[in-house]
């Protein structure tokens, strides 16, 4: 009986530590639970010689922090995509991504944040909203309107397209908004993860895609992942149902979170931006 009792009082010890470790992780460094930028520049260079065509760019944010990105120009009558990137790498490990939606003559804006590819700063929910904005201000100094600019959000940058769209779009929407591996809110993922845990008071950057998407008319896919154990499928899903302007989801069954574009993902957002266009 003392061996178990002994046994028992262990194991409760270590979940007790298990817990107290999850809880001041989530509270105290959110940069170390969520956050996992690769910090260098990213290197233009090397995703030309890869046969990327683009320039860097440079505006600041609202508070003056210096940020970049890389710019290609739209062919005749085309729009340009802005593609947020997610919580993770830097802007060099998505431009692959884009090179389709170049070819077929689209322009693209590809942002970096703080935090990420060199540029100081710390990285919070408020800050990455900002930054994002800024690059649709850029765009704006060029003379785009909303109408000229698509938003494209992977994973993370769910939330920076959305909060976006909710608020430089609301009244004056964007010509469309595509959403790959979104989540309805990161309270939820990580409640999906630890659900012994006080996550609305422990988890600060809330990214609550779910209380913005109403705020939104412009035309939205979104594009989810079958198999993605990060972003399981049913937090994009929940977003899409709470979506109530011209909608359009696209399963990929064996996707996973970050390859979407193995599946030829970008097939389909030119169909969807080139055919479905002329009926919303």
């Amino acid at each position: 009986m003392r061996k178990t009792a002994k046994i028992l009082a262990a194991a409760l010890a270590a979940a007790v530590l298990l817990w107290l470790g999850t809880a001041l992780l989530l509270w105290g460094c959110p940069q170390c639970f969520f956050y996992h930028p690769r910090q260098i520049p990213a290197d233009l260079k090397k995703a030309a010689a890869d046969g990327y065509r683009a320039e860097e760019v440079r505006y600041v944010s609202a508070d003056g922090t210096p940020l970049y990105a890389w710019f290609t120009k739209p062919g005749a009558k085309k729009k340009i995509i802005v593609f947020y990137h997610g919580n993770a790498y830097n802007i060099e490990g998505f431009y692959y991504k884009l090179q389709p939606l170049i070819n077929a003559g689209y322009g693209v804006l590809l942002p970096e944040y703080r935090g990420f590819g060199g540029i100081e700063g710390k990285i919070t929910e408020p800050a990455l909203a900002a930054d994002a904005l800024a690059a649709v201000n850029y765009l704006r100094g060029l003379g785009y309107k909303n109408s000229d600019i698509i938003l494209y959000g992977m994973s993370l940058g769910s939330y920076t397209s959305t909060h976006t769209a909710a608020v430089y779009g609301e009244t004056d929407p964007f010509a469309a908004l595509i959403l790959e591996v979104p989540f309805d809110s990161l309270a939820n993922v990580v409640r999906g993860v630890v659900p012994f845990l006080p996550v609305d008071t422990l988890v600060r950057d809330r990214y609550d895609n779910q209380k913005l998407i109403n705020r939104i008319g412009t035309p939205l896919l979104v594009m989810i992942a079958g198999r993605d154990k990060t972003v399981p499928p049913r937090f994009g899903k929940n977003l899409f149902a709470r979506a109530s302007q011209p909608k359009k989801m696209i399963i990929y069954e064996d996707g996973i979170h970050a390859d979407l574009y193995k599946h030829r993902n970008y097939r389909d957002i030119l169909t969807w931006l080139e055919t479905d266009e002329k009926t919303r």
